[in-house]
This record gives C-alpha cells, structure tokens and sequence, in this order.
C-alpha cells in the first residue's frame, strides 16, 4: 500500500464526502492506496502542496489565481462542484436582494483583494457605488451567528453549508448567487489541487487516486443519506449535527454533477472566463487563460 497524504482546506464538511466515502468504502484501498485526510494548517493548505509537503489538497479557483501569477507548480486536477454554489446571504429586514443593496449596509469581508473586487464588480455593473458600502471584519468560523447578532448584515457564503445552517436554525434570509450577476464568477470552487512535479512523476498513480475520489463522489450523488453518515462517522465532531449535516449532503449531492460520469471535469471556457475577468481588474499580471488546469485525470 501506498501512503498518500490529503489535505482539506478547512475542517471536514460535506465539500469533502466523497473523499471519506472512497477511504471507508475501501475505494483507496483497492487502488493500492493508504489515503490519510489531514486538517489544513493555519495558513493555507495551497503551501503545503506548492512545496511538494503532500501531492493533493482542496483549493479555489479564486484563490488559485495569485499562486499561478507569482509560477507556483499546482495544477486543478478535479472540481468537486460543478458550479459555483457561493453567493451574499443577508438576514431579511435588512432587505438585500441583489448586490445594489449593499449600499449603505455593513458586509462581513475577510479583506482578500479578490473578494472586494468581486464585490464591487457585481455593484457597479448595478450602478451602484461599492464605496457605500460598510466593511466590517469577519473572523468568525460561520458567517451566520455575526449575521444573527447584527455585527454585520451580509457575507459571502456557500449556500451549502452556511446556507443550509441558516435555514436550519430558522433563521429569514435572503439570498443570492453571485454567478447570476456576473457571469465569470461561475468558476470552480472548491477544487482538488496536485503538486505539478508529483504529477509528472507519479502519473499513474495520480490517476487512480482521482479515479477513486471520482468513485467516492459518484456514491455521494446516488446515496446522500448513506453518504452524510459515512462523513458523520468519518468526522465524529459532526455528530451532534446529523440533520444539518443531511441537509447539507441532500443539497451538495445534487449539486457536484448534474451528470454523474462527468463528475470533476473542467469546462475551460468557465475557467478562462473568471481568470480573463482577474486580468481585467489588474488582480493579477500574466495571462493565465488555459493555465491552471487538466481533465486528465478525472477521463471523459
């Protein structure tokens, strides 16, 4: 057996099911691999995979884009998502329904310079002023309990996760994807990241790991129930949480592919579309159009 390390981006989430289905189902196993799933360190799993720590991790397309423009060796090897779930959710009375909205109100930022330009993108193809809007720190590991006390009205989420636990909690909300504004921000978010000089020499290997990962995804598409409690028993700190967590696993399982065989692949239209929108803004400085990027290894 071969010992693979993975690394998430964050703590283990419903984004990650078909990772923990393919280790209990023993999908890893049968392609000789001993696969084990690692928390991400404080700054950024991306490192660990740019200096050849570990092979593969979770990433963004978004976040992708710096490390590319500075020659970092990372390419996406499989999108976990097929489009881009992410979007502004708001508690109800503060009446924010499209991103004009935002003037005036205060909006949760973590203060990445893509984010802000995202958000300014989609309020001045509004017509309205992103220098309205009030930006308060949001350091919280949900945006939604800073949303219910009122420390900000709006933030950037995925629907698949904050979303659900919003509607969970019972929270009124409203919601949008930012996509249906702009249409380049339908990019890939979260995707599956290698290390390019391990892909180089470990080619068939990395093969069959995505092909297993693709196995693991698949399942969770056809299977949200079984799926949400392999996730469960695979992250115990879930537990407490089984019916958000199949909540959120019902919404994702019909949000990774809309056809299942095609699970993780790229449309480099949509990947060039977001990037060729970041050389616009000046956000990066290289060309990155078909950069960044293989279906190799996920087939056709």
């Amino acid at each position: 057996m071969k010992k693979l390390d993975f690394i998430l981006d964050w703590t283990p989430n419903t984004n990650h099911t078909g990772l923990y289905v393919a280790k209990e189902k023993g999908y890893f196993k049968d392609a000789g691999l001993d696969v084990d799933i690692k928390l991400p360190p404080e700054d950024s799993s991306s490192d660990l995979i740019i200096n050849g720590k570990a092979p593969f991790g979770i990433y963004f397309q978004d976040s992708m884009a710096k490390k590319l423009d500075k020659g970092a060796g990372i390419t996406a090897v499989a999108a976990i998502v097929e489009h881009n779930t992410s979007g502004i959710i708001s508690r109800k009375d503060a009446a924010i329904t499209s991103p004009k909205d935002l003037v005036g109100k205060k909006y949760g930022t973590w203060n990445d310079p893509i984010e802000l330009e995202m958000i300014k993108s989609m309020m001045k193809k509004e017509g309205a002023d992103f220098n309205q809007v009030k930006l308060v720190p949001n350091s919280d590991s949900n945006s939604i309990t800073p949303i219910e006390n009122k420390v900000f009205d709006a933030a950037w989420i995925y629907h698949g996760w904050d979303g659900i636990l919003a509607e969970q909690k019972g929270m009124k909300t409203n919601f949008f994807y930012m996509k249906d504004f702009v249409p380049a921000f339908d990019y890939y978010s979260p995707v599956i990241i290698a290390n390019n000089d391990y892909l180089k020499s470990h080619k068939e290997e990395a093969k069959k790991f995505i092909q297993a990962v693709k196995k693991g995804y698949q399942y969770a598409i056809e299977h949200p129930e079984e799926a949400a409690d392999i996730l469960i028993k695979q992250a115990p700190a879930l537990a407490n949480q089984r019916d958000f967590v199949l909540a959120s696993q019902k919404y994702l399982s019909s949000q990774y592919a809309s056809d299942k065989d095609k699970w993780g692949q790229f449309d480099s239209k949509r990947w060039n579309a977001f990037y060729a929108w970041a050389k616009e803004q000046g956000l990066v400085s290289n060309d990155l159009e078909d950069k960044g990027f293989t279906n190799e290894l996920v087939g056709d």
